[in-house]
């Protein structure tokens, strides 16, 4: 068997980071860098843990076109404080110093870059271990990726995505796309709960199926009429929340196992970076490829 590849949702641990760490951990400049830390301690811990050959971080691009699809995507969501968006650029500056490519592309977002890598390498027979702590991203859960959240030391394969939703990792859009997602905006359809979408699920495949009025006999939920009703008058809405929920693993980005492979860090990097960020003692904890020689 080919050896893993480790995708690191970047994003996710850089917010973990921000909300979980003291807020007065700063350079020597005064910069608050509480999530570049935290997220670092992230990375290293993979290293040391696992000791892939292959890892990976997916950042997000400028933009997605789920807000072209859906203007009002995300709109819940309070705009990134200052103070953490200015470390974005710091947390990719030092995953590439200790080895580990970054990923991201204009238009997607993280999740998808996540699923292309998953997809793509999962064909070229590698293990996929997606490193994340976003429930979204359970729908990538097949045979060959399986999902690992490190800040609780949780493993999920198909079965566990089974006894976590209700439901198959194929049907998480669905799922979504029935009793909508608060966090991202994702309507979904009023009235409409988690509980309700498991039971239509468990009949049913795929949202698709509830457009035909002859499966209603196959529900026994209460307010099964007015539910189906409700549904069936809202699908377009329910397919364009589908396709939010859905993640893209067709993002236009090159991969290869060689631009994934894990390559140890550059301590000429490490050592100014490290400095900048006042975290010369993490550097210990830090595997270094073998010093140039001049």
């Amino acid at each position: 068997m080919k050896d893993p590849v480790y995708v690191i949702d970047a994003m996710n641990y850089i917010f973990r980071a921000y909300h979980g760490l003291p807020d007065n951990i700063t350079s020597p400049g005064g910069m608050l860098t509480n999530a570049v830390l935290g997220y670092l301690r992230t990375l290293l811990r993979i290293i040391k843990e696992r000791k892939p050959q292959y890892m990976v971080a997916a950042f997000e691009g400028d933009t997605s076109f789920r807000n072209t699809m859906f203007p009002a995507y995300k709109a819940n969501r309070k705009q990134t404080p200052e103070n953490l968006e200015r470390q974005f650029d710091y947390c990719r500056k030092i995953t590439e110093a200790i080895g580990v490519t970054c990923l991201e592309v204009d238009d997607y977002e993280a999740d998808d870059v996540i699923g292309t890598i998953a997809v793509r390498m999962s064909a070229l027979g590698h293990p996929v271990v997606v490193v994340t702590g976003d429930k979204d991203m359970s729908q990538l859960v097949c045979g060959s990726v399986q999902v690992y959240d490190i800040a609780r030391e949780h493993w999920m394969d198909e079965a566990g995505v089974r006894e976590k939703f209700g439901v198959s990792p194929g049907q998480i859009p669905d799922l979504l796309a029935l009793h909508g997602d608060h966090v991202d905006n994702i309507p979904g359809v009023t009235g409409v709960g988690e509980k309700t979408a498991r039971q239509i699920l468990s009949v049913c495949e795929s949202v698709e199926e509830l457009s035909d009025a002859g499966l209603s006999a196959k529900f026994s939920f209460r307010g099964r009429d007015e539910i189906l009703r409700r549904i069936r008058e809202n699908m377009d809405t329910v397919r364009i929340s589908r396709k939010l929920a859905t993640i893209c693993c067709e993002a236009p980005i090159e991969i290869s196992p060689e631009l994934l492979r894990y390559r140890r860090g550059d301590k000429r990097t490490l050592h100014p970076l490290c400095k900048q960020l006042g975290f010369v003692r993490v550097l210990d904890d830090i595997p270094l490829a073998q010093p140039m020689l001049f």
